[in-house]
């Protein structure tokens, strides 16, 4: 700025002293039609200039905020409180994995529609697995069941909205979310939801909310998983998983890899 002003005071002078009286008809006039245009073009650099340094102040802002949200989410997945929502969860998933009928029911219920009844065969893997539901009646242990879904049910929302981070894959593949412990035991629920959808029109019909295929799929993006494209590249996977044999797997879960694909 201050340089621009010297020149413009530095005008006259010029124009008046160093200019010979007849170069030109008028001698004030070029110097100063020259100097407004190159003020102009001082000013639409500065412009040019001020609106870098926004963008470059707005792109670090995003990315503390992305940084800071994705924080926050490994601050929840890993405190003290959470970990009861991760118990509860990963208590409904372990007896979907070891009875089919079980994991049928949990993905029925993540619809308000054609909702299907608790099987009672369940009901001694659930005593197995929870200390707390030991004592408890057949009548009860459908009452508590419940609290477990729940439980699912938040882990399932935190994942979508981890999901919704892909932008900042870096920082989300840093924190982990042990999601690769998580991934079959999900995929087994994403699959048997996603057939639900796919043969119900009244579940079409009622029931907008995103599928949980869709969060999966963002996820095996960002963590560099290889995509699961259909039903038998999804059954192939469940079954084949050390980790999904050594919780006891359902042979059950084997029969889909016979029957008609639908879209992972």
């Amino acid at each position: 700025m201050f340089l621009i002003v010297m020149i413009w005071v530095m005008a006259y002078p010029i124009a008046r002293y160093l200019i010979p009286s007849d170069t030109f008809n008028e001698p004030f006039e070029p110097v100063y039609n020259g100097l407004n245009v190159l003020f102009t073009a001082l000013a639409f650099g500065g412009v040019i200039i001020t609106l870098a340094f926004q963008a470059e102040e707005s792109r670090i802002a995003r990315r503390e905020e992305i940084e800071r949200s994705i924080f926050e989410l490994f601050q929840t997945f890993t405190s003290l409180e959470f970990q009861q929502v991760k118990d509860g969860a990963f208590r409904a998933l372990l007896t979907g994995i070891q009875h089919r009928e079980y994991a049928e029911y949990l993905a029925s219920r993540l619809f308000v529609v054609e909702q299907l009844t608790f099987p009672p065969a369940c009901a001694k893997t659930l005593r197995t697995l929870d200390a707390e539901k030991q004592s408890l009646d057949d009548q009860q242990i459908i009452h508590a069941d419940r609290a477990d879904r729940l439980m699912l049910d938040n882990i399932l929302n935190f994942f979508a909205m981890l999901a919704q981070r892909e932008s900042s894959a870096t920082v989300i593949k840093h924190c982990d979310f042990a999601y690769d412990w998580w991934r079959p035991a999900l995929w087994i629920i994403a699959e048997l939801q996603q057939r639900r959808h796919a043969n119900s029109e009244k579940i079409r019909m009622y029931c907008k909310n995103q599928l949980v295929t869709a969060t999966l799929k963002a996820l095996d993006k960002v963590y560099g998983h290889a995509p699961l494209n259909s039903s038998r590249e999804v059954w192939e996977y469940i079954t084949q998983h050390p980790k999904l044999l050594d919780f006891g797997l359902d042979p059950e879960f084997k029969d889909y890899l016979s029957t008609p694909e639908t879209s992972a």
